[in-house]
């Protein structure tokens, strides 16, 4: 055979190949795609109605958020309130979340995508249950997260059919992740001063005289001596701009053995002051609120009859002694 023939040879086979590939592809079964259809129709516009939501994620203890008047608290956790933005994220998630494709509707399998009844922790879906008043709740159950680009398989409750739908459910595994761990949120430019006392009478203060200094100063700075670097007071300060609690308890709740570790009080430009207290209490570090003035709750969220215990990072950042800051003799 020559050359030529070789060659159209080869063009048959490649485009009888071809043809095969296309015919088989067009016969080949196709997912089950679902024009726009939301997961959840009657939560839809009514996200108000809804009163509790409550969460079971398997091995875990379940969770239980509760509306308390226009904010949702922690029954579990004296009623403490719970971070608005991660709640308001899953239910607008839920009530905006569409079916884009039906995966499989046997029970067999739902175990491999994270969505058994039964079974080990990671084949089971974690449970979510929306109370609405009167009406009957709304449950489902939420797997594993799409493996080709966002989305999530999900499945009613009592229905075998899953579901990929077009949203992400974030749940916190534990009451304190739904907690609103914020304490202090005072900006860093506001603080004028911050001042720090302990029981054997020493004190450290830390101040600046205009909110367009950068830097603050040392009011018991030595004669003769200078800041370890000029930043070196700022963490005092900065400490109370983005402070958040490692866990919480009712102060009521919390026995307080001695004196406490020390005292403090922040004050701002516009005469906002605070003041507190760090006790030490099984090796770990627990601070009070004692009092706050011209300080909104959105700048002051911690409430004045909690403990909050902090991380040693964060006491060490307040816990400041003058040689702390002091530049090397």
């Amino acid at each position: 055979m020559g050359r030529k023939g070789l060659i159209i040879l080869t063009l048959l086979v490649l485009g009888l190949g071809a043809a095969y590939y296309f015919q088989h592809e067009a016969t080949r079964p196709q997912p089950a795609r679902v024009s726009r259809e939301l997961l959840l129709p009657a939560l839809q516009g009514k996200l108000a109605d809804v009163t509790a939501v409550e969460v079971a994620i398997p091995e875990l203890p379940s969770i239980r958020l509760q509306r308390a008047g226009d904010g949702w608290v922690v029954p579990a956790k004296a009623d403490y309130p719970v971070a608005g933005h991660l709640l308001s994220t899953l239910l607008l998630g839920l009530s905006e979340a569409n079916k884009v494709e039906a995966k499989t509707a046997s029970p067999q399998l739902h175990g491999r995508v994270g969505l058994a009844d039964k079974g080990s922790a990671d084949e089971r879906g974690a449970r979510i249950k929306l109370e609405r008043g009167t009406e009957p709740p709304l449950e489902l159950l939420v797997g594993n997260p799409s493996k080709q680009g966002s989305g999530q398989l999900v499945r009613l409750y009592g229905d075998d059919q899953v579901w990929l739908i077009d949203q992400s459910l974030k749940l916190p595994t534990s009451e304190l992740g739904w907690l609103d761990r914020r304490v202090t949120n005072v900006p860093f430019a506001t603080i004028q001063q911050v001042d720090v006392r302990y029981p054997n009478g020493s004190r450290l203060t830390v101040f600046r005289d205009a909110a367009d200094q950068p830097n603050l100063k040392l009011k018991q700075l030595p004669k003769g001596r200078s800041l370890a670097y000029e930043a070196a007071a700022n963490g005092m300060a900065t400490l109370f701009a983005d402070l958040l609690f490692a866990d919480t308890a009712p102060l009521a709740q919390v026995q307080f053995k001695g004196k406490p570790l020390l005292e403090f009080s922040v004050q701002t430009f516009d005469a906002g002051a605070l003041s507190g207290v760090v006790y030490l209490q099984g090796e770990q570090h627990w601070l009070v609120l004692k009092d706050k003035h011209k300080l909104s709750d959105e700048l002051v969220p911690g409430k004045t009859d909690w403990a909050y215990r902090i991380e040693p990072f964060q006491y060490q950042a307040l816990a400041k002694k003058l040689e702390d800051v002091l530049a090397k003799k």
